[in-house]
């Protein structure tokens, strides 16, 4: 058995035949209803959608919904507040019960495959039932499809999640442009606030903004002058005419 499932990595599980089919009771990750396994792998398309549905009923944890429950509970307690924390603690659970499946698994598998290669001799040398070596074969091939399975789901969970982690980060990296673009308004402000002629700054841009205003109303003023010359003018000649 592999040292991943506790065992030192050469001896053989000691299981007998009529276990060699049970199934794993746990929340794993195995369906109930087997796919095509007959070419070993199953498609990608078929990993995705299988790793949604097992995403929606909450056996694979997600980071995005225990973020959703912080924004839609700021002052819970403290195991619903604080989502890292929680995913960190339902993702254990989560990738212990996987290994637990996988080890399951494979130490019926093992067995199986030793008890095979032993009927296969007996077979041979003694006139043993060949129907036994088929089923037997037909056990250690379903074993191994499910094997086979769980490494592929879990490849796929770890891509989805890469894939994940690369948006945030770029969500991350916007925001940061956007933060240090802000800092350094801020900093420009502090720097006009904080230094010791910070209110003689303020009262000559006053000055100079008043200035300005005044010169735009004269300019007003000597525009409407004009007008009114104008219309006195044109009054006078429509006068005389």
């Amino acid at each position: 058995m592999s040292t991943f499932c506790g065992g030192n990595g050469t001896s053989i599980p000691s299981i007998p035949p009529e276990q060699w089919n049970d199934t794993y009771t746990g929340k794993g990750v195995v369906p109930t209803t087997l796919p095509d396994l007959s070419t070993g792998l199953v498609s990608d398309d078929w990993i995705k959608t299988y790793i949604g549905q097992l995403e929606t009923n909450n056996t694979i944890p997600r980071s995005t919904s225990t973020l959703n429950n912080l924004q839609s509970n700021m002052h819970g307690p403290p195991q619903e507040v604080d989502p890292l924390a929680t995913f960190v603690t339902d993702d254990n659970v989560f990738q212990n019960t996987v290994r637990e499946e996988y080890c399951f698994y494979e130490k019926r598998y093992l067995a199986a495959l030793d008890g095979f290669l032993q009927s296969i001799g007996d077979a041979s040398m003694n006139g043993g039932n060949v129907n036994s070596v088929q089923t037997r074969l037909d056990t250690v091939i379903k074993l191994n499809q499910k094997l086979t399975l769980i490494t592929q789901i879990v490849n796929g969970i770890a891509k989805n999640r890469y894939t994940t982690t690369q948006k945030y980060q770029q969500d991350i990296n916007s925001l940061n442009d956007e933060l240090k673009g802000k800092q350094a308004k801020l900093d420009a402000q502090r720097a006009i606030i904080t230094k010791e002629t910070a209110m003689l700054d303020v009262n000559r841009r006053m000055v100079e903004y008043t200035e300005e205003k005044n010169r735009a109303n004269n300019n007003l003023l000597a525009i409407y002058s004009v007008l009114n010359v104008v219309a006195i003018a044109l009054i006078f000649y429509i006068a005389r005419t």
